[in-house]
């Protein structure tokens, strides 16, 4: 039994293939297993790792700051959205048409929660995802041409079927930071997905863009096909305000 294990190990290694633990192999295979069954359970085996490797590459190229899930979130506790929607969009019909999702509303609704959540659902069910503040796109954006990594990252953001946006409205950006952004939203424009958070009303972009027209031109690209959720209720940072006494 030694030897055929090593000899699995050997052809596993020249096929590139995932080497099964012993006591995996064991665990699985039963005695009234016929060979083809026992073939079919090892290349089964073989998929579902591969799967799982491609889902936390597209994990971890997402660039997520944090981990977060539909689960984590208390439906109860905001108006505006309700986890029946949320659920809905995780079928990605709505992705695979290039449409937009925007979570609006003040600090503490838990907007980048839904944003990641959305993005994490969306990774797993084996789309690209890119995760980035408006400020670090931004920066992207003005140092692609100078900077290799920012090239880098511009291209892989690029690849994404789904960009994520986060804090859109929290500092304010030049005309020439906004003419980039413009730039960029149409070149996206029905071909990808963007999902956006904002603690600006859409009447507000105008203002810390700097430019109405921009702020009018990429509006206009954005919620063409776009679902949009205004969020209300209270902060759930002051709700959970923590003390040292």
């Amino acid at each position: 039994m030694n030897a055929a294990l090593e000899k699995l190990d050997v052809l596993c290694n020249k096929l590139r293939l995932e080497v099964m633990p012993a006591q995996e192999i064991h665990s699985r295979l039963t005695d009234n297993m016929t060979t083809l069954e026992a073939l079919i359970t090892f290349l089964d085996y073989q998929c579902q790792r591969k799967q799982d490797k491609a889902t936390a590459t597209r994990v971890r190229n997402a660039h997520f700051p944090q981990i977060k899930t539909f689960k984590q979130y208390d439906f109860n506790l905001r108006d505006g959205i309700t986890a029946d929607q949320m659920n809905r969009l995780c079928d990605f019909v709505w992705l695979e048409q290039a449409f937009n999702v925007c979570f609006l509303g003040p600090p503490g609704l838990g907007k980048t929660h839904l944003a990641t959540a959305l993005g994490y659902a969306a990774a797993n069910a084996g789309y690209p995802v890119y995760f980035s503040t408006l400020e670090g796109l931004v920066r992207l954006l003005k140092t692609a041409e100078i900077s290799r990594s920012s090239k880098a990252r511009l291209t892989q953001l690029h690849r994404a079927s789904l960009i994520i946006i986060d804090e859109i409205g929290f500092m304010p950006v030049s005309t020439t930071e906004a003419h980039l952004l413009y730039l960029f939203m149409s070149a996206c424009y029905e071909t990808k997905s963007i999902v956006i958070t904002s603690n600006k009303s859409f009447d507000d972009w105008a203002d810390f863009m700097g430019d109405a027209v921009i702020a009018t031109a990429i509006l206009d690209r954005l919620i063409f096909k776009c679902e949009i959720f205004n969020l209300t209720g209270e902060s759930y940072r002051i709700c959970h305000r923590q003390t040292i006494l």
